[in-house]
């Protein structure tokens, strides 16, 4: 069944918002917070929530904007272990389907990381996301990597 435009939008957000939360969020506040959701604590789960989103808004009021320097595109290579990053492959999973050593898509990671500004799998996943580099398929399938005037799919 095909979404509406304005529920894929609204998904992508809450996608985004979720997504924040889990690499901001500690393991300690998070754990705390489902616990108290699952136990239907909801003035704990409300708190808890307040806590973690506060502090992620914090940390963003902190953060220094970004410079007016366009950011270094990623190789169509990098872009393809994103591509399987964000699909959930491992760096030996990686490495075995495109047959190349592990020290180079460990070496291609790096690189990636510092181009998107990031430290985590997620981060990087999250970052392209932002930067329209990866966008969920419509039919709820792995990303596609988008490429300026064309795209390859993962």
């Amino acid at each position: 069944m095909p979404m509406h435009p304005g529920h894929s939008a609204h998904a992508m957000a809450v996608a985004g918002a979720l997504c924040e939360l889990f690499t901001q969020a500690s393991e300690v506040q998070l754990a705390f917070l489902l616990r108290s959701i699952e136990t239907g604590d909801a003035p704990a789960a409300a708190r808890a929530a307040q806590g973690i989103l506060g502090a992620i808004a914090s940390s963003a009021a902190l953060c220094e904007p970004a410079s007016d320097a366009p950011a270094a595109p990623l190789s169509s290579r990098e872009l393809k272990v994103l591509c399987m990053i964000a699909g959930g492959s491992t760096n030996r999973q990686i490495a075995d389907a495109t047959h190349r050593s592990i020290n180079t898509i460990e070496a291609q990671v790096k690189s990636m990381y510092r181009k998107l500004g990031v430290r985590s799998r997620t981060q990087a996943v999250r970052e392209a996301m932002q930067r329209g580099l990866l966008m969920w398929r419509d039919e709820g399938a792995p990303v596609a990597a988008v490429r300026t005037g064309s795209s390859a799919l993962c």
